[in-house]
């Protein structure tokens, strides 16, 4: 045996970095120590049924690439019987052999085969294969010849093994680090978002105070534009919020048509101007059992889906619409239970996803995009929030025509909370006179909030944090309401809150969180409003503490 030529052979193979350069060297010792001047390797092409050739089969590339791709392996025998062999296999002449697909074998001009099954432990990767060709002729190995092949196909399916191996860690690492750089990124905009919430605090209670104060001046307009904008912006962090932060779910009752009505402002942001944005809600719908939040970040996801597959322009159809699912529609729903749905369907006019992969579009890091250009987080994430909801989405596709996500809510089963039964305070009630400690450590905000709950009449007293608060209450003895800040130096007003929550007698506690409603501090506070908030927010949820003014 071609002892020296192996050795060589083994040493190239080790220093090869993928498949391609591998196939270089055996070809090349091939060449020089065998008859054959071809081979290559056949893989089975994962999560398709086609077959990936690496090596050098034939001079043109195109003519096997697209035909192997193209080939389901379930419908050939053949395929199937040389992928699943754990023996060599020599074939004099394929035209002869009647389990191989004869136009196939007239297509490429097969003649002589040797495979020879590449196995990692227990696993089949494939076979590696060496051969004739139509002029080439039928030329069967001989024993030596036989031998170096096998012994060839052994190297190479040790280091296609260890090939594949270190792909796969680098492609778990890449994930690793996509998952922490979105987390990171997540992090980073809550934290932005919540100190602009802060800042909104000011200009959103000013704007309010300077409106009243110049009710029927000229100037009002422009404070009502000022208004409208923050208004804006409010939106923008809050969804910001709770697009970047792992909420907890929070049930409700959601009318599906008014979250799409509401989050228009956003979707339109998220478009071109070359791309179209229509909207269709249907008139009559019932109410989803569900988180409006992470029904808005399904509809985020749906839609930046859309448009990254609109590169050139196009259109954007976002729809809403009921459905009864019954005994005649099971054939087309078939995973479904009965009853009735809201349908959220968003479409658009795009390049499409090949069929072969569609089934994969919800799997964890699966990305159909440039490297680069998308975690493979977002479809995962939408078909996770729709399962929270006890829902079901549905991916259509046909390439250059577009792609339609569709999503089923069940319809809630409850009974709507009848809002109009509870008590209102009218707003002239909104006044105090409580002793009110306010605990923040932003100027801005404390010189605004003292300014309207003085204006309300209420006794205030102010601590920048809350160790300064405690210390503040040492000597205060009559506060009635603790109005503080959640993120704090020193001490926040979640440790806050406990320890005034131990004292006997002590006043009870408002936290002010700059966080997105929902966030996972609001489930731990009894009382608490989300900044940014109006005035008028602020005094009406006191006197919901504090019952009515005296």
């Amino acid at each position: 045996m071609k002892v020296q030529a192996l050795l060589t052979l083994s040493r190239r193979l080790h220093e090869a970095s993928n498949l391609v350069d591998v196939m270089d060297h055996v070809v090349t010792a091939i060449t020089a120590e065998t008859r054959y001047q071809r081979a290559w390797l056949t893989l089975p092409i994962v999560g398709s049924g086609g077959v990936e050739v690496i090596g050098y089969a034939l001079p043109e590339r195109t003519r096997v690439d697209q035909r192997m791709a193209s080939l389901d392996i379930a419908k050939d025998p053949w395929i199937q019987f040389l992928l699943s062999t754990t023996e060599p296999i020599v074939v004099d002449d394929l035209r002869e052999l009647a389990l191989a697909d004869q136009e196939q074998v007239a297509y490429f001009g097969n003649r002589t085969l040797i495979a020879v099954p590449m196995l990692r432990l227990a696993e089949r990767v494939g076979a590696f294969c060496v051969g004739t060709f139509a002029e080439e002729g039928v030329l069967p190995p001989k024993a030596e010849e036989l031998e170096f092949v096998v012994q060839v196909g052994t190297l190479v399916s040790v280091v296609a093994g260890r090939l594949r191996a270190e792909g796969a860690q680098r492609v778990l690492e890449e994930q690793v680090r996509s998952a922490q750089r979105l987390e990171s990124l997540g992090r980073m905009a809550g934290e932005i978002a919540h100190d602009f919430n802060n800042m909104l605090v000011s200009i959103v209670g000013n704007t309010d105070l300077v409106k009243e104060m110049l009710a029927g001046h000229p100037a009002q307009e422009l404070i009502l534009e000022i208004e409208q904008a923050a208004t804006r912006a409010t939106g923008l962090t809050r969804q910001l919020l709770a697009f970047s932060r792992g909420q907890p779910f929070e049930r409700r009752e959601v009318h599906l048509g008014a979250v799409v009505d509401g989050f228009l402002p956003i979707l339109r942001s998220l478009v071109p101007a070359n791309v179209a944005l229509e909207i269709s809600n249907a008139a009559e719908l019932g109410a989803v059992d569900g988180d409006p939040g992470q029904i808005e970040q399904v509809l985020m996801n749906l839609v930046v889906n859309a448009r990254d597959a609109l590169p050139n322009g196009g259109t954007i159809r976002v729809a809403t619409e009921a459905i009864r699912i019954d005994a005649a529609s099971l054939e087309s729903h078939a995973t479904m239970p009965l009853g009735d749905y809201v349908v959220l369907s968003v479409a658009d006019t795009g390049v499409g996803i090949p069929g072969d992969i569609v089934g994969r579009l919800f799997e964890p890091f699966f990305t159909t995009k440039a490297a680069g250009a998308g975690t493979g987080l977002g479809l995962a994430v939408v078909d996770s929030i729709v399962r929270r909801h006890d829902g079901f989405v549905n991916a259509h596709s046909v390439e250059a025509q577009g792609t339609t996500f569709t999503v089923y809510f069940p319809v809630s089963v409850r009974p709507l909370e009848d809002t109009a039964a509870r008590p209102s305070i009218p707003e002239a009630l909104h006044e105090g006179h409580e002793h009110v400690l306010l605990v923040d450590d932003d100027e801005q905000v404390r010189s605004l909030l003292v300014r309207v709950l003085s204006g309300a009449g209420y006794r205030v007293s102010v601590a920048e944090d809350g160790q300064a608060a405690l210390e503040l209450l040492e000597s205060l003895h009559d506060v009635d309401l603790v109005l503080t800040d959640l993120v704090m130096p020193r001490l926040g007003g979640r440790a806050l809150r406990d320890i005034l929550r131990e004292r006997p007698g002590a006043p009870a506690v408002l936290v002010m969180s700059g966080y997105a409603p929902g966030a996972e501090e609001r489930g731990t506070f009894e009382h608490v409003i989300s900044k940014p908030f109006a005035p008028a927010d602020l005094l009406r949820k006191l006197r919901e503490l504090l019952g009515p003014s005296a």
